[in-house]
């Protein structure tokens, strides 16, 4: 039987695995919406990728250690490399193409898949956590997230 410390060890070590992909997720999505921003017209669409951006920020704000976001920071102007093996880079790939193709409505139909999972993921993240302040954190994230795939959902209907 472990003791309680090291039971408490291996949480919290749980918790910054979960943490870590999270930053490593967001910081993805910061330099796709970051680059995507300044290839696209559309204001609207503008308005809903510089939300993106906000958001992505804010979750690297509350969850990435203050050395790491000054790493991010200074990376999130990159453009997406082009092999994408992971699917998440594959999907951002693929809205990429869509959108400098101006098909809009597909690209952005892409993204909002892509949202989703982020928002199952962060919501299954809230439930996993053991440390009650982080749940918060990702709470909050995962609230963010919604109202913003919302606001794709609203821009794909129009």
């Amino acid at each position: 039987m472990k003791s309680n410390v090291v039971q408490h060890q291996t949480d919290i070590n749980a918790d910054i695995m979960l943490i870590d992909e999270i930053v490593a997720s967001s910081q993805h999505s910061l330099r796709f919406y970051t680059h995507a921003i300044t290839v696209i017209d559309d204001y609207n669409l503008k308005r809903i990728f510089s939300m993106q951006i906000n958001i992505y920020q804010r979750i690297l704000a509350l969850l990435a250690p203050p050395q790491r976001r000054i790493m991010l920071s200074n990376t999130a102007h990159l453009a997406l490399p082009e092999d994408g093996g992971h699917t998440q880079h594959t999907t951002y790939v693929q809205a990429q193409i869509l959108l400098q193709q101006d098909c809009w409505h597909k690209g952005v139909a892409h993204l909002i898949e892509l949202e989703q999972c982020r928002l199952v993921q962060l919501k299954h993240a809230v439930k996993q956590v053991y440390q009650p302040h982080i749940a918060q954190k990702l709470a909050d994230s995962a609230a963010w997230l919604q109202s913003s795939c919302d606001e794709m959902i609203s821009f794909c209907r129009r």
